[in-house]
């Protein structure tokens, strides 16, 4: 009797993702997370820090050492000149391949959990709007941000976004002839 059971167990390994050439997807290390996030970071900061200057200096913000004296319509008002222009910043190349300038540093990019590129949706909202914007919820934004980030040290190595948005963060190999030097990021 040869009756097909839906309810059995599989009798072979379910298969994991498979990148566009063909090879097996790797989830990336938490340094080269950290790494990417870093360099994503210094990226903003050389942007997004002379425009700071000028509000500063416009009196738009009134001090950074009285950032905890902000009310929660200045911090509203500043991530909403803030977050376009770091979207505008990473768009070309989170559109072109997954990447922002920090995971392409990283040798990182995004996929979605079948190991495909991401719409520019769940990039810009789900996963980088959603980032944001617990971090201004009055009170508890700054640590559900903290949270966020340290569910990483879970086994899949996913953060809140992540999980928000249906992607993870995977190792690429660098281009051909690029040498990589191996180390804490591994």
């Amino acid at each position: 009797m040869s009756d097909h059971n839906p309810y059995a167990t599989p009798e072979t390994a379910p298969s994991l993702p498979v990148s566009e050439d063909g090879g097996r997807l790797v989830t990336a290390t938490r340094g080269a997370r950290f790494f990417g996030a870093f360099i994503d970071g210094l990226v903003s900061l050389a942007v997004l820090g002379p425009l700071s200057f000028v509000l500063y200096r416009s009196g738009v913000i009134r001090s950074w050492m009285d950032a905890d004296q902000m009310s929660d319509w200045e911090w509203l008002l500043l991530t909403t000149i803030y977050f376009p222009l770091y979207i505008a910043i990473q768009w070309q190349f989170l559109k072109s391949s997954g990447q922002t300038i920090g995971k392409r540093f990283a040798n990182t990019r995004i996929v979605t959990m079948q190991g495909e590129k991401p719409s520019m949706m769940d990039l810009v909202f789900k996963r980088e709007g959603f980032f944001t914007a617990i971090r201004l919820i009055p009170v508890v934004g700054p640590y559900l941000g903290l949270i966020n980030i340290l569910v990483i040290f879970r086994r899949d190595r996913r953060c809140i976004h992540d999980w928000v948005a249906g992607t993870r963060v995977v190792q690429v190999d660098p281009p051909a002839g690029e040498m990589v030097k191996r180390g804490w990021l591994d």
